[in-house]
């Protein structure tokens, strides 16, 4: 059966492609298949393969990008019956890996809800957010070949993994509490888990001590912006006497529109605000200066941090 191959390059491993893919396949009756190669995304197709380019462009996941698409027949030895994902293809690695995104607002709301079973799991992540660049080992992306290898996936979330409806649908670093990494403290005395781990972290910081939180890419050294002898003690072991610091926001109230819409992004960067704007900074975080630089990149833990410890900022 005569047929098209697509394929596709830009930004489209990592992104909730190939569920996207998937899911508009089916609004638009086609069949065929899609994986993820070295190239990109590769789908063979049998349908009306202009309106399923045409929509493809218009509607692109949020994350992604597409730089290219070509298209050349495709004969089918044994016609499709359905359209499937399949398993991902070999071959030179030339496509591009996204960077991480920043928590999104769906997963922000599950991690906030007590009746979601995801409520207060650090490592919440779906198509549209999560870590990317700093677990991929090797390409394509696939769990097997990224840091979320050593994890499998629990009952509940391998059917979210499985179920083309659901916002976790081939979400490659799916995880939860019962099947994901999990947060644990490290201390003199031991380590502690969960609950007992962030009270050990907020009674230090409390304490005006440093304590450092491993994110995706590295460590954090976090204290007490509040805390002028713990921003004195940071600047020496950071051998940094005066350059600004970073503050890691609880929240965006209050802030100018468009600062706003930069801390919500998927990029989440750290944005330049008035000091006035941020409430119970001392000075020593950026010294002479009328403007400090806020975040939101470690939002897990600020959220936390705020509710238990009642932090101002």
């Amino acid at each position: 059966m005569n047929g098209v191959q697509i394929r596709i390059r830009g930004k489209v491993q990592g992104v909730g492609f190939r569920p996207f893919v998937w899911q508009l396949a089916q609004q638009l009756g086609v069949r065929g298949d899609v994986c993820n190669d070295g190239d990109g995304v590769l789908v063979r197709l049998v349908g009306d393969d202009a309106a399923f380019l045409s929509a493809l462009t218009r509607r692109c996941p949020p994350l992604a990008r597409i730089d290219s698409t070509e298209t050349q027949p495709f004969v089918w030895a044994v016609a499709p019956l359905n359209f499937t994902i399949r398993q991902s293809g070999a071959g030179s690695m030339r496509t591009q890996i996204v960077p991480d995104a920043a928590t999104c607002p769906a997963c922000l709301a599950e991690m906030n809800n007590p009746q979601d079973r995801r409520y207060r799991y650090p490592f919440i992540n779906c198509t549209h957010c999560g870590p990317r660049f700093t677990i991929i080992r090797a390409m394509p992306y696939d769990r097997p070949l990224t840091a979320m290898s050593p994890f499998p996936l629990c009952p509940a979330c391998a059917a979210e993994y499985r179920h083309p409806a659901d916002r976790r649908f081939h979400a490659q670093p799916v995880a939860c509490a019962e099947c994901g990494p999990r947060l644990e403290w490290r201390g003199p005395k031991g380590h502690l888990f969960g609950e007992a781990a962030l009270d050990a972290a907020i009674a230090r910081l409390r304490a005006g001590d440093i304590v450092a939180v491993k994110g995706l890419g590295g460590f954090h050294l976090v204290c007490d912006a509040g805390n002028r002898a713990a921003v004195a003690t940071l600047r020496a072991r950071k051998h940094r006497p005066a350059k600004p610091l970073a503050v890691m926001l609880a929240n965006t109230a209050g802030l100018p529109e468009r600062a706003i819409k930069l801390l919500a992004s998927p990029a989440a960067p750290i944005v330049l605000l008035d000091k006035t704007q941020v409430d119970g900074l001392c000075d020593e975080i950026a010294p002479g200066l009328a403007e400090v630089g806020g975040c939101c990149r470690l939002i897990h833990c600020s959220i936390y941090f705020r509710r238990r410890w009642r932090a101002p900022w």
